[in-house]
């Protein structure tokens, strides 16, 4: 059986039950966000998203989820690392939050952000004193939902929503082990060291087939005067990716290719 597939494989902890819910005492120190048991060429290991210290509620949505909260609602923010623990090996770390920015100037120092708990039509116009204890009880959103992205036969990396910089303008990076066995947000094999940075929707297209074709931003879409395509491929030897960007006709369909570059 499949350890990342049972709900025996994994389990979430949090802001809740490092804060004692609201009007507890928090406990200083890092809080294990969710763990998973995953199996990685043959041997099962430990992974955890791990807060350095309890998070913060972030994103708590009380009027309909806004734009820049998609896919972070109702969520919580900090610095987040991933924790790996391999038998007979020390436990590794990759700090996630640099994920999340850059800060912009002047701006607060970046935190990251996950989303905790679905939105309930019961939190529609609660104050802040009482959200704490709204989600006590709810069943937490699941972070690590592991899948086999790269089709290697091993189901082994997460997707880690990063931005939601406008109404359906996401991003997200894949997590997991690259060939030379390191914890990573992967990259292409053009590109191994830079994130490969795709829509959440598109990513599950590729974890659904090894090949995909996603259009990221159509003519016309946000008053965009080019029309933005991304191929992106796994095969053996790792992700590929390519974008497209063609002119709009003044019919608002797509027009001739303008520039093609290697992700």
């Amino acid at each position: 059986m499949s350890l990342q597939g049972s709900r025996a494989g994994w389990i979430a902890v949090g802001l809740l039950a490092a804060s004692g819910g609201a009007g507890g005492t928090a406990r200083a120190g890092p809080v294990v966000r969710e763990e998973a048991r995953v199996r990685v060429d043959g041997h099962v290991e430990r992974w955890r998203l791990v807060w350095s210290a309890p998070p913060r509620l972030a994103c708590f949505e009380t009027e309909g989820v806004t734009c820049p909260c998609e896919g972070f609602a109702q969520g919580e923010a900090g610095a987040l690392e991933w924790e790996r623990e391999r038998p007979g090996r020390a436990p590794e770390r990759l700090d996630l939050t640099p994920l999340f920015g850059p800060a912009a100037p002047g701006a607060a120092p970046v935190e990251a952000v996950l989303r905790g708990w679905a939105v309930s039509p019961r939190d529609a116009g609660l104050a802040p004193e009482r959200q704490a204890e709204a989600l006590r009880g709810r069943p937490r959103v699941r972070a690590m939902v592991l899948g086999d992205y790269d089709h290697d036969g091993q189901a082994r990396e997460f997707v880690l929503q990063t931005q939601a910089s406008g109404c359906g303008l996401r991003e997200a990076v894949l997590l997991g082990v690259d060939p030379a066995g390191r914890m990573r947000a992967l990259g292409t094999v053009a590109h191994p060291e830079r994130p490969l940075v795709l829509e959440p929707g598109t990513w599950a297209r590729l974890l659904r087939a090894a090949s995909v074709t996603a259009v990221q931003t159509p003519c016309g879409d946000h008053g965009s005067q080019g029309e933005e395509v991304l191929r992106v491929r796994a095969d053996a030897r790792g992700l590929h990716a390519t974008r497209e960007v063609y002119a709009c006709t003044a019919r608002g369909t797509r027009g001739a290719l303008q520039s093609s570059e290697v992700l």
